[in-house]
């Protein structure tokens, strides 16, 4: 059986939009805009909605929410597995601080989860489950997925832009990635997902 993976950003929450970070499970639902971004994507992704095996999202309020609103626009009565490989990263002082206040570079030596770990997270997290997987998580987890398989260094990944409520396909048996961040998904790689 085939591993690919659709990892879709949450939509816009109170935290996007008031401009703070935060690692916590509760406290930063979407917002109205977020949602509709979450339900568009899960209509981008209906024609495949057959084709899903599993639909796995981290354990925060936002992603689930997202999850949820992704299903009412693909339409899909399945369920959600909720897996903490998706989480957040661990932003330790600066958790519910201000974006600007984070440290360009994710390192353990400012007390936050390493660009690298998120990475490893999220590609652990996929070798879990077989098939076409959605997969809910949030910027720089994908981020640093994207990284690890291209092998770039954080520092030099400044041009990758994980959009709220965008998708990021990876073909895991491939290692090779087939969108990055995108609103829209082409009718070449819709076909290739419903191949599956």
């Amino acid at each position: 059986m085939t591993k690919t993976g659709i990892f879709i950003r949450h939509g816009e929450s109170t935290a996007n939009s008031t401009g703070v970070v935060s690692h916590d499970l509760e406290g930063y639902p979407l917002t109205e805009k977020g949602r509709k971004q979450a339900n568009h994507t899960g209509q981008v992704l209906s024609d495949i909605r057959d084709k899903i095996d599993n639909i796995v999202v981290s354990p925060l309020q936002r992603t689930i929410q997202t999850a949820e609103e992704v299903m009412r626009g693909m339409e899909y009565s399945g369920k959600y597995i909720i897996d903490n490989d998706l989480r957040e990263t661990f932003l330790g002082p600066y958790n519910n601080g201000p974006v600007s206040a984070l440290p360009k570079i994710h390192s353990s030596k400012y007390g936050i989860e390493p660009f690298e770990e998120n990475g490893e997270r999220l590609f652990r997290c996929a070798m879990k489950y077989e098939g076409l997987s959605i997969f809910v998580s949030h910027n720089l987890p994908i981020k640093a997925l994207i990284c690890k398989l291209i092998n770039l260094h954080e520092e030099d990944a400044g041009g990758i832009d994980i959009k709220n409520a965008s998708m990021t396909v990876i073909d895991f048996d491939n290692l090779r990635i087939l969108s990055i961040g995108s609103l829209r998904i082409s009718e070449d790689l819709l076909k290739r997902l419903s191949s599956y």
